[in-house]
C-alpha cells in the first residue's frame, strides 16, 4: 500500500527500530528533503511544486498554473543546463503584463504610452470643449466676438475651431483652401489674360476685352464665391441646417460651372484657357501659351475638387436626414423673424386691416 504524502506521520521521526541512532537520523534529514512546510504546517512534495510550462499543478488553485492539472516534470528539469537559472517561473508569465517585448524593453512601457496618447487627446479635447463652450455663453449673453475676417479689413468672426463641430472640420477647412485657392487662381488668371494682351498675338482678339474681365473677376468672383457658397456652407456645417445646405448646393453648383468656362477660355470672356492657349502658340507666343496653359490646367484641378467636396457634403447632408421641406420652413422662419420680414408683416397687416374697414388711407 503506497503512504500519503500528504498526511503528518510521525513514524518518519520515530526511533530506529533496530536502534542504529546514525539511521534515524539519516531518516529524518531525508524526510526533511523530500518534503515542504508552508506557513499552515502542511506538509507539500518539493516535487509538487515544480511545474512545466503547460501543467497546473497545485499552484492553479489559486491562479497560477498554466494547462493540465497533475502534470508535473523533475526537479531541475526546468533549469538552464549552462547558467543554472530558471528557465520560467511564475512572476514571468506572459499574461502578468512584465514580460519582455522584442525590442528588450517591457510590455508594459507600450500601455503606458498609449495611456498617455489618450490623456493628451483628452486634454486637448476638454480645451476646445472650454472654448466653444465660453463662445455659446459669449453668443447667449448677446455679445459678440472680436471680428476677425479678414485679415485687413475685418467684417466678421471667422473661426473653424470654435463653431464648427470637431467631426466636420476637416470637411469645411477644404472647402475654405478651394476658396483661397479660387483667389489665387483668379489673380493668376488676371496676370496671364495681361500678358496675352503686351504680347499681342495675331490670333487672339479682344485680348484687352480679356483682361479687363479678369480684372473685375477679381472682386465679383471673390465677394460672391464667399458669401454665396463659402460662408453657407460654414453655417450649415455649424447650426446644422438644411437652408444653408441647399444655399451652397445651388450656388457651388454654379461655382463649377463657372470653373469650366474659365478652363474654356472663351475670347474676350476674361480667362486664359485652352482656346487662348492655342491661339497663343499658334502666334509663336511662347510665354502667353505657357501661361494659359497653366491656367487651363489649375482650373481643372479645382474643378475635379470642388466635384468631389460637393458630393462629400451632399452625403453629408443626405446622412443627417435633411429635407427641402424642412429647408423651406428654416427660410420662412429666418425671414419672419429678420427686420425686413417684420416690416413686410406688418404693411401687409395693416393694409389687410384698412380694406376691411374700407379706410384705406
Amino acid at each position: 500500500m503506497s503512504r500519503n504524502p500528504f498526511e503528518d506521520d510521525d513514524d518518519l521521526f520515530a526511533e530506529d527500530p533496530f536502534g542504529d541512532s546514525h539511521t534515524a537520523s539519516a531518516r529524518q534529514n531525508n524526510s526533511s528533503a523530500r518534503v515542504l512546510v508552508d506557513d499552515d504546517h502542511d506538509a507539500v512534495p518539493l516535487h509538487s511544486v515544480r511545474r512545466s510550462e503547460d501543467a497546473g499543478g497545485f499552484l492553479s488553485g489559486v491562479g497560477l498554473g498554466g494547462g493540465r492539472a497533475g502534470s508535473y516534470t523533475p526537479v531541475g528539469a526546468d533549469t538552464d543546463a549552462h547558467t543554472g537559472s530558471l528557465k520560467r517561473g511564475v512572476f514571468n508569465d506572459s499574461n502578468s503584463g512584465l514580460t519582455k517585448s522584442s525590442g528588450g524593453g517591457f510590455a508594459q512601457d507600450d500601455r503606458e504610452t498609449e495611456l498617455r496618447r489618450r490623456e493628451e487627446a483628452l486634454a486637448a479635447r476638454e480645451q476646445e470643449l472650454r472654448a466653444r463652450e465660453a463662445h455659446v455663453q459669449m453668443m447667449a449673453s448677446g455679445a459678440r466676438p472680436p471680428l476677425n475676417f479678414p485679415p485687413l479689413y475685418s467684417i466678421m468672426y471667422h473661426a473653424i475651431d470654435v463653431e464648427v463641430p470637431t467631426g466636420d472640420r476637416s470637411t469645411v477647412r477644404t472647402i475654405f483652401y478651394l476658396w483661397l485657392a479660387l483667389e489665387a487662381m483668379l489673380v493668376f488668371n488676371c496676370v496671364a489674360c495681361l500678358v496675352v494682351m503686351i504680347s499681342g498675338p495675331a490670333d487672339v482678339s479682344n485680348s484687352g476685352a480679356s483682361f479687363g474681365s479678369s480684372f473685375v473677376y477679381l472682386f465679383t468672383i471673390s465677394a460672391g464665391s464667399f458669401f454665396l457658397w463659402y460662408r453657407p456652407v460654414y453655417n450649415a456645417y455649424m447650426k446644422d441646417s438644411s437652408m444653408f445646405f441647399y444655399f451652397f448646393f445651388i450656388f457651388n453648383g454654379f461655382h463649377i460651372l463657372f470653373d469650366a468656362y474659365m478652363a474654356v477660355g472663351v475670347p474676350g470672356a476674361g480667362s486664359a484657357g485652352i482656346i487662348i492657349m492655342l491661339q497663343c502658340l499658334s502666334s509663336n507666343k511662347k510665354a502667353a501659351g505657357a501661361l494659359c496653359g497653366i491656367s487651363f490646367s489649375l482650373w481643372i484641378l479645382h474643378l475635379l475638387a470642388s466635384l468631389f467636396m460637393y458630393r462629400k457634403v451632399r452625403t453629408h447632408y443626405t446622412a443627417r436626414g435633411h429635407t427641402f421641406s424642412e429647408a423651406k420652413q428654416q427660410a420662412y422662419q429666418g425671414f419672419a423673424q429678420s427686420s425686413a420680414g417684420q416690416t413686410a408683416v406688418t404693411t401687409a397687416a395693416g393694409a389687410y386691416m384698412r380694406s376691411n374697414t374700407g379706410n384705406f388711407v
